[in-house]
């Protein structure tokens, strides 16, 4: 037999119930967000270096200063590492293009490494042999230079050091999610117009 009440205290159960498991998560919510906050902040930072070119000037463009139908220029290469650990790279080579097809310039770079949240800049001396140009791409390329338009792509080459211990690995963005140890870095730089950021293209 049904007794008068019943149902207000299988209401009221209800209601206790569910006020309990809210104040139980409450309790975990402010108890373990604090630890996680804790956790993340004492991991490693995983932006990748990020790497930047200037170009040093440029000559041997204009036809009427002479014979040379050689362009000379070199490049400085920076390297930004926000990491909270050393990068190393190694067999980095540079090609440098006008107009997205002709190869003005090239060179290979020594391996290095750079230290932790630090910065390092590499002068790169170009290599011009074998590079020729005709006196009409000359005259473009000198006129594009004396109005600041002259623009050039670079485009480098860079290898990951066999056996390099990254921490976190699954954080490197550049490592993820890649078979190849090698990357490159685009960029698109103007003479004495200081430097200018490139960008990754993972090889997958």
């Amino acid at each position: 037999m049904k007794t008068a009440g019943t149902g207000d205290e299988r209401r009221g159960g209800d209601q206790y119930h569910r006020v309990f498991l809210f104040r139980g998560f409450l309790v975990s919510f402010f108890i373990f967000c604090p630890l996680l906050a804790l956790l993340a902040s004492s991991m490693p930072v995983h932006k990748d270096p990020s790497f930047s070119v200037r170009v040093n000037g440029a000559h041997g463009l204009d036809p009427m200063s002479g014979p040379v139908i050689r362009p000379g220029f070199n490049l400085t290469l920076r390297v930004d590492n926000n990491q909270d650990f050393t990068t190393c790279r190694e067999e980095v080579t540079v090609t440098v293009f006008y107009g997205g097809a002709v190869v003005v310039g090239w060179a290979d770079v020594p391996d290095f490494c750079v230290e932790k949240r630090s910065s390092a800049e590499l002068s790169v001396p170009l290599s011009h042999a074998d590079v020729v140009l005709t006196n009409e791409l000359r005259r473009r390329m000198a006129l594009e230079l004396r109005s600041g338009e002259l623009e050039l792509g670079v485009e480098i080459r860079l290898v990951f050091p066999k056996g390099q211990i990254i921490p976190w690995e699954w954080g490197c963005y550049e490592c993820h999610d890649s078979s190849s140890r090698q990357s490159f870095q685009l960029c698109r730089a103007k003479p004495e117009q200081g430097y200018v950021p490139c960008q990754r293209l993972l090889l997958i």
